[in-house]
């Protein structure tokens, strides 16, 4: 069985759906420190702006440093499914041949994950979005929360040691990580345990975006918007797998 596991991020780049359609199980790591200004809550789409790209994101409301993802609320006073799609109307503008489409989606989806999470639910939220997302674009998405799944762990744990421990409780073969994570892995603990560490490599391919200059990295929403829902599915398939360890054979 091939692991996966990361934060809920809201509408995330193309390289994060790389991930989950590398696993076979995916961990939604909903009990990791909320970090603001980061992907948890925003995401870039493009804009007319001097950067060529703007935020969208879901408003929450104001916690302690240590507050974890799955203890976070959306700030229930701001509009912001009506506020994030009047942000796009770069896409009408530029004629992106999907923005009905997806503009049609993404109301009806948020509008109904939000009377279904009891509004507040901000990890709750971010799991739903993720799972209709890849239900769009028919990726399987075999994910379990970890706040819900009640492993028997150390108190303690280093940050590169989580994925280790998690994928030895639930019999992994294989964890895939992001490169970003590339640093917190130590490839030996990986290979002692009998589990091969991988790291996902996604390519992020140029598609047309009605302007001159590609930007990359943007939320999956940006592809979408320009693609439809099987080209969006044959991007997510661009990318290489680097294997970190060597596997001791089983005598």
């Amino acid at each position: 069985m091939r692991l996966g596991m990361m934060q809920p991020y809201f509408f995330p780049y193309v390289g994060y759906f790389s991930l989950i359609h590398a696993t076979d199980c995916w961990v939604v790591f909903d009990t990791a420190q909320y970090r603001r200004r980061a992907w948890v809550n925003r995401n870039r789409m493009l804009s007319d702006n001097d950067e060529g790209w703007s935020y969208i994101r879901i408003p929450v409301v104001h916690a302690p440093r240590e507050t974890r993802i799955c203890d976070i609320r959306i700030d229930e006073k701001q509009i912001w499914i009506d506020q994030m799609i009047d942000q796009l109307q770069f896409y009408r503008q530029h004629r992106a041949p999907y923005y009905a489409d997806v503009i049609e989606w993404l109301r009806t989806t948020m509008t109904r994950v939000d009377e279904t999470r009891g509004h507040g639910d901000f990890s709750g939220t971010l799991t739903d979005l993720l799972q209709d997302t890849c239900r769009l674009i028919r990726l399987p998405f075999p994910c379990q929360i970890f706040s819900q799944m009640n492993l028997n762990l150390p108190a303690e744990l280093p940050a590169g040691e989580w994925a280790l421990e998690v994928a030895r409780l639930l019999g992994a073969e294989t964890y895939i990580n992001a490169p970003g994570g590339r640093e917190l892995f130590s490839p030996q603990q990986f290979s002692e345990a009998r589990i091969e560490l991988q790291i996902l490599k996604p390519h992020l391919t140029d598609y047309r975006q009605g302007r001159s200059e590609f930007i990359s990295g943007l939320s999956i929403l940006d592809l979408l918007m320009w693609n439809s829902p099987s080209e969006t599915l044959e991007l997510v398939t661009h990318y290489d797998l680097e294997s970190m360890t060597e596997v001791p054979q089983t005598p």
